[in-house]
């Protein structure tokens, strides 16, 4: 005779669980902000391209988790950060709701998606959240904005050496650029071009295989000090 199986876990347990696996303790009221995230990706998401993710379960184990595994390897005197290619607004959204001093600017080129990231902006009532629909590339050029953030994202926008080209030009030095990566070693030719591009691996975090997505880990590559970053784009 088989074991019984125990009921499924909702959405807010997984994430809680999620979280846990992380060290990470929500509060209820946070448990609440994901669940209307959430709630509006999916509602969003039946009319406007968004994002793949539509299943409750995946937007939390893909969407919200992943974004978190990207946390314990935020400085606590990080206070500017930025994300490339936001979308549905992961990893920036879910890390904004747990480390709410920081700083985000969002760059987002699709009116759609950055219309979306205003409207869960205003509906979470997020401060200091700055949504730029730009190209990251054109952005790049603008004096102000240049080595202005301590911390980068670029989630899955492209290969791993592209993202770093990407984010370079905003990082100040000594700036993190958190690189989310899948299974397996990195190509050692991808980290040869990061290191051209004057980053360095600072510290390498593998994620609980209990968050679904076995193998997947968060590499923060520190920019080089004394290394210019406004040369990328040529």
């Amino acid at each position: 005779m088989g074991l019984r199986q125990g009921p499924r876990p909702g959405p807010d347990e997984l994430l809680v669980a999620g979280a846990l696996s992380l060290g990470l303790h929500l509060e209820p009221e946070q448990v609440a902000a994901f669940r209307a995230y959430r709630e509006e990706i999916a509602r969003w998401s039946a009319r406007v391209n968004l994002t793949a993710l539509r299943d409750p379960e995946d937007i939390v184990r893909t969407g919200f988790l992943d974004s978190l595994g990207c946390l314990p390897l935020i400085p606590p005197e990080a206070r500017r950060a930025l994300d490339i290619g936001s979308g549905a607004g992961f990893p920036a959204l879910p890390l904004k709701l747990l480390r709410p001093d920081l700083a985000f600017t969002l760059v987002e080129a699709s009116r759609k998606k950055a219309s979306f990231l205003h409207h869960m902006v205003r509906s979470l009532r997020l401060a200091e959240v700055r949504i730029i629909q730009r190209r990251a590339e054109a952005l790049a050029g603008d004096p102000t904005e240049q080595g202005a953030y301590d911390l980068a994202l670029a989630r899955a926008v492209a290969p791993p050496p592209e993202q770093g080209r990407l984010v370079r030009p905003f990082l100040g030095a000594g700036g993190l650029f958190l690189l989310q990566v899948g299974p397996g070693p990195l190509d050692p030719d991808a980290l040869d071009r990061l290191a051209d591009l004057g980053f360095e691996l600072a510290r390498e975090l593998p994620l609980p295989a209990a968050l679904g997505r076995p193998g997947r880990r968060v590499l923060a590559m520190r920019r080089a000090e004394g290394r210019a970053g406004g040369e990328c784009f040529t």
